[in-house]
């Protein structure tokens, strides 16, 4: 079994046709009922035995809900109390961990395995891989393979018997991990579930404490997430009915949670087998959305590094960093992740500039699960956005993001603003960008597939068309080019914000 992630393809291009800023708190409180209705819908659509979702803000969960059953087949309902899998989005859990014991001083981002097995000889750590840093692995630059399997089949299926601590297991996985080179070059990204379960044992090995318990006394506990666990044959068996299923990613039969197979070994703790309600994992979203370090952290710096880019990944313009996927979306810096164990799927995506997050979970592996996730994240974003424009439309104060950032410049001078710092592109809908250009002291401005056309200033932020009824207003902070415009038409305003050239 390996541990899938991937950042949702047809969700992206999807969430870039979406406006940014959302009355969530408001429009939350009319939408249970038919966030249920959808979910039931997608269910039945796409044959997803089971479904949960969640939206949440920086004040904490907005919205949840649940629909299907706990088993295919059976008339066993799901409950949002139900422990789902969350596969690889454990991954920014353990990157959050590092953070802690780099604050504490046990660790440092630039800490080596080498440093961390100094009595190591060349036998048991290959020299390529003693100068891979505690970054590297978690942004899968360590130049290891994937999963343990492409080093050895018997030993990966031997994890599976469970027979020792999960810290003796990682223990003996380091032996045959670490003795063999480097599969690529280390500083590219290559993904890689085997880096962080090395990552996780250099963790306990400086904290002098296993992972597992490291992460439940740092992570879970500060955020309250008590449902928040790590699965294991021996937490598995002592699962009590009624019990959430999974259900192959081949065929789609039920897996029990109780059997062997049915999660990773707990060699791959850090990889991916924390379980847990969406409830508790809307606290963590939440936490991560709202950019301050507390309750887990205690420093901006170590809780900003778990947003800093690292590497290229694998989708055009897309960053990776620690356990997160980072791209820019026409919602601002997005970061999103997909877990699946095979036997269920996870979603998460996070948008801080526009105060939004929202997460979906299926008890299924299915393809299907993936695309009856992609439309739910879909529904949840286009549902937020309709709240808005009725609001904009009844003349009612904005509810949207509530999230301020310190110290923000002040808004700039109208009466002070250059062509220049207009110009560029903005990205409304995948398929409609607003090309802007200066030509001496004219304002020129493309929409996809339409010719350009002037735009005359009513003011130095503000310029309308000509024989049609729209206006486009530019916004902007001090200094620097503006980062968005707003297209006024027909009583609708719908924003556009600036892209990368």
């Amino acid at each position: 079994m390996k541990i899938i992630q991937a950042v949702s393809r047809s969700a992206v291009f999807v969430f870039l046709c979406w406006f940014s800023g959302f009355g969530l708190t408001a429009f939350a409180q009319e939408q249970s009922e038919q966030l249920a209705a959808k979910l039931a819908e997608l269910c039945q659509k796409h044959d997803v035995p089971a479904m949960a979702a969640a939206v949440v803000n920086t004040d904490g969960l907005v919205e949840s809900a649940c629909y299907g059953n706990r088993k295919r087949g059976t008339s066993d309902m799901v409950a949002l109390t139900d422990r789902f899998p969350i596969g690889s989005n454990t991954k920014s859990m353990t990157a959050t961990l590092a953070a802690v014991l780099v604050e504490s001083g046990k660790m440092q981002w630039e800490t080596t395995i080498g440093e961390v097995w100094p009595k190591a000889t060349d036998e048991h750590i290959h020299p390529k891989l003693k100068s891979v840093t505690l970054d590297q692995l978690l942004s899968h630059q360590s130049g290891l393979p994937a999963n343990v399997s492409d080093i050895s089949a018997t030993a990966w299926a031997g994890f599976f018997g469970e027979k020792q601590s999960p810290v003796l297991e990682r223990r003996s996985l380091l032996k045959g991990a670490l003795s063999t080179a480097p599969a690529t070059v280390q500083g590219k990204f290559v993904y890689s579930n085997l880096g962080y379960a090395i990552a996780s044992a250099m963790l306990e090995t400086r904290a002098g404490e296993s992972f597992e318990s490291l992460m439940k006394k740092h992570v879970f506990a500060p955020l309250e997430m008590r449902s928040a666990d790590f699965r294991s044959m021996k937490s598995a068996a002592a699962l009590q009915p009624p019990l959430l299923w999974g259900h192959q990613a081949a065929n789609g039969d039920p897996v029990d949670p109780r059997s062997v197979g049915a999660e990773n070994p707990t060699v791959y703790a850090a990889a991916g087998t924390v379980h847990l309600s969406i409830e508790d994992y809307a606290k963590y979203a939440s936490w991560q959305l709202a950019g301050s370090a507390s309750p887990v952290l205690r420093t901006q710096e170590a809780f900003d590094h778990l947003h800093d880019p690292q590497v290229e990944y694998n989708l055009p313009g897309a960053k990776y960093g620690s356990g997160w996927i980072m791209l820019d979306t026409a919602m601002g810096p997005a970061l999103n992740h997909a877990g699946s164990n095979t036997n269920a799927f996870a979603l998460i995506w996070l948008f801080p500039e526009s105060n939004l997050g929202a997460i979906v979970f299926a008890n299924s592996g299915q393809q299907q699960a993936f695309t009856a996730c992609d439309e739910m994240i879909a529904h949840l974003m286009a549902q937020n956005v309709m709240a808005q424009n009725v609001m904009a439309q009844n003349g009612e104060p904005d509810a949207g993001p509530t999230k301020s950032t310190p110290n923000q410049p002040p808004a700039a001078d109208a009466g002070q603003v250059s062509l220049d710092r207009l110009v560029g592109r903005y990205q409304l809908t995948p398929n409609f960008i607003f090309d802007v250009t200066a030509k001496g002291d004219q304002l020129l401005v493309g929409i996809t597939n339409q010719p350009t056309q002037e735009v005359f200033a009513d003011s130095p932020t503000k310029w309308s068309y000509r024989g049609v009824k729209a206006q486009l207003e530019f916004h902007l902070r001090a200094k620097g080019p503006a980062y968005a415009l707003t297209l006024h038409q027909n009583g609708a305003a719908q924003k556009a914000k600036r892209i990368r050239e």
